[in-house]
């Protein structure tokens, strides 16, 4: 229990040590800004609730879940798409703990998510699947993120990204100066079991809105909403 116990203590200290390296990194080179949200730090307000939650935003590049990560004062496990995961960085991955998602079926990763919620932890997962193409947009949300809020009922952290020119590349992000920017658009508690999507047309709408951006999706689900 000791060596465990110690284990644990050091993979933390080790990801405060890269947050701080990438808040650096992001802050200098990116000139990147928090309205209205509190870097990580011991004198400051946690305004995210504490237990199960999970993080959610638009998806405009590759340093989106830095900028994430940055502002939260514990680690987020993310969910990512398994296609996007490069083999060589494998031992990054699972450093990350990161929860990869298959086309063919997210079963496991569905489960997985539900553990790591029911633990306490905070999920982070991009509704939109991929980075907006062309940029400018809301697209539309694949299921799992109000499904997964539903059926464990924990609340979502809804952000808004933006101030990233686009690249063809999400990777290429990292190395374009940029004037990026996260804001914590609200907490919203989870839909009830069958109410799923229009909870997920409402955050989009409010998204689109609070971006000044447009809102994808079908005339008959926008018309019904």
């Amino acid at each position: 229990m000791r060596d465990a116990t110690i284990q644990s203590e050091r993979v933390s200290g080790a990801l405060q040590v890269a947050v701080a390296f990438v808040r650096f990194y992001l802050q200098t080179f990116h000139r990147a800004r928090w309205i209205g949200v509190p870097l990580t730090g011991k004198n400051e307000t946690n305004v995210l609730p504490p237990g199960g939650l999970i993080v959610a935003s638009n998806h405009v590049s590759g340093l989106d879940p830095l900028l994430l990560q940055v502002y939260s004062p514990r680690p987020i496990r993310w969910m990512m798409e398994r296609e996007m995961m490069i083999p060589v960085l494998g031992p990054f991955w699972r450093w990350l703990k990161i929860i990869p998602v298959d086309h063919s079926g997210g079963t496991a990763a569905v489960r997985e998510a539900f553990r790591h919620l029911a633990d306490g932890g905070a999920l982070g997962i991009f509704p939109e699947g991929q980075i907006a193409r062309p940029p400018g947009r809301i697209q539309l949300f694949h299921p799992g993120l109000a499904q997964i809020a539903s059926r464990t009922k924990v609340p979502v952290a809804i952000f808004l990204l933006d101030g990233i020119p686009p690249c063809g590349n999400p990777f290429w992000s990292l190395f374009r100066r940029s004037r990026a920017r996260a804001r914590l658009m609200a907490v919203v508690p989870p839909p009830s079991l069958g109410e799923e999507s229009a909870w997920t047309l409402r955050v989009r709408r409010q998204m689109a809105d609070a971006l000044g951006v447009t809102l994808d999706g079908d005339a008959d689900e926008i018309a019904s909403g």
